[in-house]
């Protein structure tokens, strides 16, 4: 496992779409700031920088966006050979799998970060900066929703396993989060199962919210790595 890390950090350093997406990211929040400033409607619906948090925290319409890097990320393993080489050299499967979620988690939670973090400086420019409305739970919040995350990576890895290719897992997981994170949620909002999946962020601190998301996010998380292992022991990998 510590091997397989190595690699990953490695490789995370020199993985550049996601400087790429985060500075598309940043290029948005600095044209609301610097430019025309948020719509009218978003200023008649929000009034504080913590406003902006709680946009932020929440937010899962860059899903698109996360499933692309991790299909990109963990695909691109199987065009390079880089599974083929881990198998021949002595690493276990089940390290390869654990150490590819370890590292699309950190790389999908430091973009959605950088996400709050600029709807929040967005927020305050408009709105004035104040700590006002922020407590401890907060934390626990995004923590919950990092829990969340981590089983959306996962269900990822799966179709990039199932895939094992990087051009296919690319299509698939863009679509697929598209559907799922974007188009469902215009459907099934207020349905209980749905907003308490990985493909629906925690809406709020309270432990209404955070305790079965968290709950359902460690649930998936297990299941879908599981899943993952069994469909990647039997695959042949050149």
């Amino acid at each position: 496992m510590y091997n397989q890390l190595r690699v990953e950090r490695y490789k995370m350093w020199r993985f550049t779409p996601l400087y790429g997406c985060m500075l598309f990211y940043l290029f948005s929040v600095l044209y609301v700031i610097l430019g025309r400033g948020m719509n009218p409607q978003a200023i008649a619906e929000f009034h504080t920088m913590y406003d902006g948090f709680k946009e932020g925290v929440q937010d899962c319409s860059f899903a698109f966006l996360w499933g692309m890097l991790i299909a990109w990320y963990v695909g691109s393993d199987f065009a390079n050979r880089t599974v083929h080489r881990s198998i021949v050299t002595g690493s276990r499967r089940s390290d390869i799998v654990i150490s590819r979620l370890i590292a699309t988690s950190v790389l999908t939670i430091v973009f959605h970060l950088v996400t709050v973090i600029g709807d929040v400086i967005m927020y305050g420019t408009q709105f004035g900066f104040s700590f006002e409305g922020f407590n401890a739970r907060d934390i626990l919040w995004f923590l919950t929703v990092c829990l969340q995350m981590i089983a959306f990576n996962a269900f990822f890895i799966l179709i990039t396993y199932i895939c094992g290719n990087v051009y296919a897992a690319f299509v698939a997981s863009v679509l697929i989060a598209t559907i799922g994170g974007n188009i469902l949620r215009n459907f099934l909002g207020g349905n209980y199962i749905y907003e308490h999946s990985f493909f629906c962020f925690a809406k709020s601190s309270s432990n209404a919210d955070l305790i079965p998301c968290a709950i359902c996010a460690i649930i998936a998380t297990v299941i879908l790595v599981t899943i993952t292992l069994f469909i990647f022991r039997k695959k042949d990998v050149n």
